[in-house]
């Protein structure tokens, strides 16, 4: 069921890419169109499909669209909307695929309440991989993927109830928050785990990797991400992933100190509270 007669997806990578994709397959939007800053970038999308035309220059791109998808790297969110926002139609909708909210909301609302003609509703739609490109965007990588759309008093009732039936129109399950909410949520689930995976693939000596199997490879699989897009990431929510850093460390702590008393039984203890949360999360029951 078509809902906007033009999207604009600004940024089409892999969940720009997917997003398009997926756009394209309900019929969410008469037109895709893609904004790339580079040639490569805007060839590839147009042969995966992921939109219906493409441009290089954003005053075409977001020219009548009723959305527009701002799906780059987290500091060029903002700078991307002061774009968007002088060429964007009266009336047209901006939201974002950021992994830090608090941020970019605060960013992105000031400049939207000084236009008076566009509304902005913040989102991260909890889907992806390590890998980054248009040419590993999937149609169905948002269903059943958790959304995040975030509310603050200045978000205009109409435009986010939009905004969450866009979304959920595309498969996601969205979740309504505040940003500060979202970036502490996010900052253990999301943040922690590929600051984590980073750490210890960075502390690993290179001459013991070849002897690494699926254990290591599963535990580092997104140390494989993009570094510069999760410095980004890692710099806009700073004060939450430290708080993060430390609810990590102090049981990473006790399982240490239990190991180095040789106390098997607080050693099991700490260990089998951990796999019955992850059963949980993972089966919907405890280990």
């Amino acid at each position: 069921m078509k809902k906007f007669n033009k999207i604009a997806i600004i940024g089409v990578g892999l969940i720009g890419g997917s997003v398009g994709l997926a756009v394209k397959r309900k019929g969410v939007a008469g037109e895709v169109i893609g904004v790339f800053r580079r040639n490569s970038t805007l060839s590839k999308a147009l042969r995966c499909k992921a939109v219906d035309k493409a441009t290089l220059d954003i005053k075409a791109g977001v020219k009548g669209a009723d959305l527009i998808v701002l799906a780059a790297p987290v500091y060029s969110i903002p700078p991307l909307a002061r774009e968007a926002i002088k060429y964007a139609k009266s009336g047209a909708v901006i939201i974002d695929v950021g992994s830090t909210k608090a941020w970019i909301v605060k960013e992105i609302e000031k400049m939207a309440r000084a236009s008076g003609s566009v509304f902005f509703v913040g989102s991260h739609p909890m889907a992806g991989s390590e890998h980054a490109g248009v040419e590993f965007a999937k149609k169905d990588l948002l269903e059943g993927a958790p959304c995040i759309v975030t509310r603050t008093i200045n978000t205009n009732a109409k435009v986010l109830k939009r905004v969450v039936k866009f979304w959920a129109s595309l498969g996601a399950k969205v979740k309504i928050m505040s940003p500060a909410m979202h970036d502490r949520s996010v900052s253990l689930i999301s943040h922690l785990p590929h600051m984590v995976a980073f750490g210890l693939a960075g502390a690993v000596p290179i001459k013991d990797l070849s002897y690494a199997a699926e254990g290591f490879k599963d535990t580092t699989r997104v140390a494989s991400s993009d570094p510069h897009l999760w410095a980004d990431i890692f710099l806009t929510n700073r004060k939450e992933i430290i708080r993060a850093g430390k609810m990590f460390e102090k049981y990473y702590s006790n399982i240490i100190k239990a190991v180095s008393k040789g106390n098997y039984s607080e050693t099991v203890k700490l260990l089998k509270a951990a796999k019955s949360k992850r059963d949980k999360f993972m089966y919907g029951k405890e280990g």
